[in-house]
């Protein structure tokens, strides 16, 4: 394989204006650890577009996603807490669904799509088919440049996941006997390059950090009065209770599928994900691994009675 290239932002603008000129949307995926920079690169990217402006562009909320998505040609959409706008693990949520219903449906408008997201490979497959790039901060100013393979014909994995997820654990298990083995990034099928970027300036710090604070509160706000007008899921409930400490074990949530006629492997395989996708870690987190022995001779017990 040739050498990896040495991407700069300008280089990634110029990526981003050929499709935009070739009539092609822009869906941009930047992940990576919180404060690792993922923002401070959107904004590098964003800011060489004359029409950028943060109180218009930057967004905290899905409606607020879909009116720029909806209402602009050639224009520009930061999803910058893209968790929070819909991206659940959950293929079967309703939210995401929509995201991917409305990124399709107005792909024509050629827009710059920007999304801050903590785990790429924690959408769902579809919604990942919809960028082009995915920009992952590896440590800050350091970002390693993918892009989907192209030209597969029976390969339904544009990312190659799979594959890569092998050489990852290669990786890994080389990492454990050796602590500087240094992962050679470029055998991975999707990696493209390097991309290094400069911080913010001041006046750009202190500019995105009021956008973020104004506009993510008055978003909260938002969601809480839709939340209190509107019937929560089964799952939801679920979660809100284990986050409040009213469920204090798993009985509760055996008990609850058992009376509303659902399948408890696939609830609590649903509530784990919302809570790890809402940053709250796993059941077994909140609750203890002292009631994980117990749950298999339970659910082993009911499951004949639920309905598949």
């Amino acid at each position: 394989m040739s050498e990896p290239i040495i991407f700069t932002i300008k280089d990634i603008v110029n990526i981003i204006r050929a499709r935009q000129k070739n009539e092609f949307d822009a869906n941009i995926a930047v992940t990576g650890s919180r404060g690792d920079g993922k923002s401070s690169c959107i904004f590098k990217i964003l800011s060489r577009f004359k029409v950028f402006d943060p109180w218009k562009h930057q967004a905290y909320s899905r409606d607020e996603v879909i009116k720029l998505l909806t209402s602009q040609k050639y224009g520009l959409c930061w999803d910058d807490e893209a968790i929070n706008s819909g991206y659940k693990r959950d293929f079967q949520n309703r939210a995401q669904q929509e995201m991917i219903k409305f990124l399709t449906a107005y792909r024509d408008n050629f827009n710059v799509f920007a999304s801050a997201i903590p785990n790429f490979f924690s959408l769902d497959k579809d919604l990942r088919d919809l960028y082009f790039i995915h920009l992952f901060v590896a440590e800050r100013g350091v970002v390693h440049v993918h892009m989907p393979i192209q030209g597969r014909i029976y390969s339904q994995d544009r990312w190659d996941a799979a594959y890569n997820a092998k050489v990852e654990a290669k990786w890994a298990a080389r990492m454990k006997a050796n602590p500087n083995f240094k992962p050679p990034y470029h055998k991975l099928t999707t990696f493209r390059g390097y991309l290094f970027f400069n911080d913010l300036t001041d006046k750009q710090k202190e500019l995105y950090k009021k956008v973020k604070f104004e506009k993510r509160k008055l978003a909260f706000e938002h969601t809480d009065i839709k939340t209190t007008n509107t019937e929560l899921t089964f799952v939801d409930k679920m979660v809100k209770g284990l986050i409040e400490g009213r469920i204090t074990d798993k009985d509760f949530i055996l008990n609850s599928c058992l009376l509303e006629g659902k399948k408890y492997s696939s609830e609590i395989t649903k509530i784990s994900r919302k809570l790890k996708d809402e940053g709250h870690g796993t059941i077994n987190d909140l609750l203890g691994s002292r009631f994980k022995k117990k749950e298999t001779k339970q659910e082993n017990k009911v499951q004949s009675l639920i309905p598949v």
